[in-house]
């Protein structure tokens, strides 16, 4: 019949691998966390000139672009919309890793954004 003691360590066994356990599975969890969100992230906002949209990166701002890419002047979107579309072309530029992600006149056309 097993003791006093013995009882105690065995205890002790189970805990120290319970703990373990609880430990692995808390790191796995945070890191699907960390890996799911996603690289980039979209933000827009309303000016007087228009719309412009920042783009993110793991939460950091990374693009600032309160005005129509590629266009003279402070002439921001026309609405929310257009900067949206705009703004993920670039986001898929930077997922591409194709050096900077600038926008073109003929893209602006070719995604129907209107240039006062």
């Amino acid at each position: 019949m097993p003791t006093n003691s013995e009882h105690a360590g065995h205890r002790s066994v189970v805990r120290r691998i319970l703990f373990i356990v609880i430990t692995v599975l808390a790191l796995l969890t945070a890191y699907q966390i960390y890996r799911s969100r996603p690289a980039y992230q979209l933000q827009l906002f309303n000016t007087a000139a228009g719309w412009g949209y920042d783009v993110f990166s793991q939460g950091r701002l990374i693009l600032h672009q309160p005005t129509i890419p590629g266009v003279a002047g402070e002439r921001g979107f026309a609405n929310e919309s257009q900067a949206r579309q705009v703004g993920e072309r670039v986001i898929s530029k930077l997922k591409g890793g194709k050096g900077l992600p600038t926008i073109t006149p003929d893209e602006l056309r070719d995604m129907n954004i209107s240039i006062p």
